[in-house]
């Protein structure tokens, strides 16, 4: 269980650097800039959001779940007022209002928790993907309790995407982590975790004009059963095509679980495939790292990729692992 918990870590961070130079742009400009990327790469002068970064350097989807992972451990489950601390600190520390690589919808959160505003409802109408991208250590922590990850994905967003897509999809991320990590189970039991994970979400959150992430992700299956027979490049651009990669919680959050089952999980395939994807690029890439790295283990990612990862950023992900596996609500 380390080592899936340890992958899930790593995993996250190493998509979110690896997909870091191609976020925002269409499956057509990453073949014409860097013909298909296998590895780190630094940030093409075309990269617009994240072109300040250096090769191999991860970003705010990382940095952010790190502030998850840290609440959990020191309150020994999702406390929102630590939370909301954390994260005002942070965005001091980093200037991240300053910044260009923050959504919309953290971007309110944090502007309102900066200025010490209520932030009661100031979440309601996030439905983009920054609840998710976040929320795997979540998975984690409550490993083997699908409805408790669910609880607390869905108390973890609610603050900055608390509309119904927004906590659909991160509830839908926490609850595949949280069945992955424990092991023996198929693709298919942790696209079932999703969708009940997204269903949940949708009942609990604010109600605003947005198509369903459960149906979606019902969607991404389906597309993926149908053409099994094509390569995964081909399958994830079927996906692309018809539910999107964009940043909104309806196109990332289906478009990444869809790319972990046509992949079977394996981690280097589903990676690779869903950064050549291309749109939000480094956050689909950690939410598929994510998946593939707890469903598949630390083992089955390259240890060159771990490596690298760890000389640019110097965290402790296999200890961070550790202390959410032992330290339990």
């Amino acid at each position: 269980m380390i080592t899936r918990a340890f992958g899930c870590l790593i995993g996250s961070a190493i998509g979110d650097a690896m997909g870091m130079p191609a976020s925002f742009m269409s499956p057509e400009k990453i073949q014409r800039i860097y013909k298909r990327i296998t590895g780190f790469l630094p940030p093409d002068r075309e990269q617009v959001a994240h072109r300040n970064l250096a090769q191999g350097e991860f970003t705010d989807d990382t940095e952010e779940s790190m502030i998850i992972a840290e609440v959990l451990i020191e309150a020994q489950r999702f406390d929102e007022g630590l939370f909301i601390s954390k994260m005002r600190e942070w965005a001091i520390k980093k200037n991240m209002l300053g910044s260009t690589v923050i959504g919309p919808s953290t971007r309110r959160f944090l502007e309102a928790i900066v200025r010490g505003e209520d932030t009661s409802t100031i979440g309601r109408l996030g439905d983009t993907n920054g609840g998710a991208m976040r929320v795997a250590p979540v998975g984690i922590f409550y490993h083997g309790r699908m409805d408790q990850a669910i609880d607390a994905a869905i108390a973890s967003a609610k603050p900055s995407h608390g509309s119904r897509p927004g906590l659909a999809a991160a509830a839908a991320v926490a609850a595949a982590v949280s069945v992955g990590i424990e092991g023996n189970c198929s693709a298919g039991d942790v696209m079932a975790a999703a969708i009940r994970g997204a269903e949940a979400g949708e009942r609990a959150g604010f109600d605003i004009p947005a198509p369903s992430v459960a149906s979606r992700i019902r969607l991404a299956v389906e597309l993926v059963d149908r053409n099994r027979g094509k390569s995964i490049e081909e399958i994830s651009y079927i996906l692309y095509q018809y539910i999107g990669a964009g940043m909104k919680s309806y196109e990332s959050i289906p478009l990444s679980l869809g790319v972990f089952y046509a992949a079977g999980g394996d981690y280097r395939t589903g990676l690779l495939a869903a950064i050549n994807t291309g749109d939000d690029a480094d956050t689909n890439g950690a939410i598929v790292g994510a998946l593939c790295g707890a469903y598949s283990g630390a083992e089955k990612i390259d240890p060159a990729w771990i490596a690298n990862l760890s000389q640019t950023n110097p965290v402790d992900f296999k200890q961070i692992a550790v202390r959410l596996l032992t330290v339990r609500e």
